[in-house]
């Protein structure tokens, strides 16, 4: 008899997110800025589940005092995800982005720099919808998956410390985005071929199955 097991759920949840990239650009096409594109929103991704990690250890400890590390966290990983988008944004070549326009509105100064991230988010988007949604689905099942699985079914909600979510995800995504930032450089130099937007979702495919296999206790 087969018997259910919710790892196994969460391994296969990883692997066909990362398949969904590597089928589209062997099989339909999808070039570069898409690919790097949906690499780069799952960076936000995995800061969202980390926001909501530390919410929830917060309200389970009780633990108010640090609730202010979690608004911190927002900060300070909104930051250095947008600077990243611009960077990528700009190796890719694409002219500056007036979120402004883009939100057909006026915004504060102060919030300049991230609305510039989300105004290179949604342009991101747009360029590449709807057939982008069909990645950003399977990433952000993966991570749920992932997160039911580790934090809530193995517990992690019970031990984890909010400090230690605080740099958690930094692990991960500083790697992605040397990653991207220097597969961005590659394709642009290969002038984006196949075979070298491959070799990168491959390579992004080996570096998650890693994460995971540490992850697992």
């Amino acid at each position: 008899m087969l018997k259910m097991d919710f790892k196994n759920a969460s391994n296969t949840a990883l692997v066909l997110a990362n398949l969904i990239p590597l089928i589209g650009v062997v099989f339909y096409g999808w070039d570069a800025v898409l690919v790097l594109a949906l690499f780069w929103i799952e960076n936000l991704i995995i800061g969202a589940f980390n926001v909501i990690k530390m919410a929830s250890v917060v309200i389970y400890h009780r633990s108010w005092g640090k609730a202010g590390l979690a608004f911190f966290f927002i900060i300070h990983f909104g930051l250095f995800w947008t600077i990243h988008g611009i960077i990528l944004w700009d190796i890719l070549g694409f002219n500056s982005v007036d979120p402004n326009i883009v939100f057909n509105t006026n915004l504060h100064r102060a919030l300049d720099l991230p609305a510039e991230g989300a105004a290179i988010m949604v342009s991101f988007i747009k360029l590449h919808s709807p057939i982008i949604w069909l990645g950003l689905c399977g990433l952000i099942m993966s991570h749920l998956v992932s997160f039911i699985e580790h934090f809530l079914l193995r517990g992690e909600i019970f031990n984890k410390d909010v400090n230690v979510l605080m740099s958690e995800p930094y692990k991960n995504v500083v790697a992605l985005h040397v990653g991207l930032l220097g597969g961005a450089f590659l394709l642009n130099y290969f002038e984006s071929p196949i075979w070298s937007l491959a070799i990168i979702v491959l390579l992004k495919m080996l570096y998650d199955a890693r994460a995971s296999v540490a992850h697992t206790p």
